[in-house]
């Protein structure tokens, strides 16, 4: 069994990942907001709030990040290796493997 995945408490302002950085973790919101900008950092394309879970498609197939992303207010975030997406992978049946790798491959 894998210990348990710690919070990290971040302020507004702060840089969950920039643009270009690996996907390395996946992350669950657990409390604030997480919003991603486009090239100029002047406009939200997206936003992540409490309970939401994102990431998995980039991680999944090694990607690195379009777009950069940064906190909103008080925020706690859970962020969830890549290894052990991986690992957790390799214990499912074959079946459902092939619809997670299906599911990334309709994101490429």
């Amino acid at each position: 069994m894998t210990a348990q995945i710690p919070s990290a408490r971040m302020i507004d302002g702060e840089v969950l990942f920039r643009e270009g950085d690996p996907a390395g973790a996946f992350y669950l919101i657990e409390q604030g907001r997480v919003l991603v900008l486009d090239r100029s950092g002047n406009t939200v394309l997206r936003y992540y709030e409490k309970d939401q879970l994102f990431g998995i498609p980039e991680v999944l197939a090694g990607a690195v990040w379009p777009h950069t992303a940064l906190v909103s207010g008080q925020t706690l975030i859970r962020a969830f290796p890549a290894g052990l997406l991986f690992e957790r992978m390799e214990k499912m049946p074959a079946s459902h493997q092939d619809f997670i790798n299906s599911m990334v491959a309709l994101g490429n």
